[in-house]
């Protein structure tokens, strides 16, 4: 199990991307030409749980991300996407450190939902629970491919901040 949102669980969230086919099938010619990354941002992170963790190595650990890669309450990562692949992933403190053609935003309670599999992204954009930045045409085109993504993250065994306490 892997902390949510680290580099750790990215790391493990490019080798899920990767190892689907389904996803180099779907995903096929996504980003060629023009900038298929993504930025996903993470809002309202319950950081207050931190100081609620049992002294040890996972409440330091927790501590130094957020030192490291928060902006206040806030997560950035960045993940490279072309042609189906996944070319690539980091947490970011500043959005602008990277170039990305799309902006998914939502609060940690959707990200969590969206990476228990308990509701997929474009539900939660329709619903305005998500918001997506980005030329929304490149996106339609390649629905089955932005959901399997979801999808993917779901597979990822993951440890949320606020189930630690």
């Amino acid at each position: 199990m892997v902390p949510f949102p680290t580099p750790e669980w990215l790391e493990e969230y490019v080798k899920k991307l990767n190892e689907s086919k389904e996803l180099q099938e779907a995903g096929k010619g996504w980003g060629v030409g023009w900038n298929g990354d993504f930025i996903f941002q993470i809002d309202k992170l319950p950081v207050e749980k931190i100081e609620q963790l049992p002294e040890g190595e996972i409440k330091n650990y927790m501590k130094e991300m957020m030192a490291k890669y928060a902006s206040g309450t806030t997560v950035y990562t960045w993940i490279g996407l072309k042609d189906g692949k996944c070319t690539g992933a980091k947490v970011v403190k500043n959005p602008n450190e990277v170039q990305a053609g799309f902006r998914l935003i939502g609060d940690y309670d959707s990200w969590k939902k969206l990476a228990k599999g308990e509701a997929d992204a474009t539900k939660l954009v329709l619903t305005g629970k998500m918001k997506l930045q980005g030329d929304m045409s490149k996106i339609m085109r390649y629905i089955k491919a932005t959901q399997l993504m979801g999808k993917i993250a779901s597979q990822v065994p993951t440890e949320f901040l606020d189930e630690l306490v």
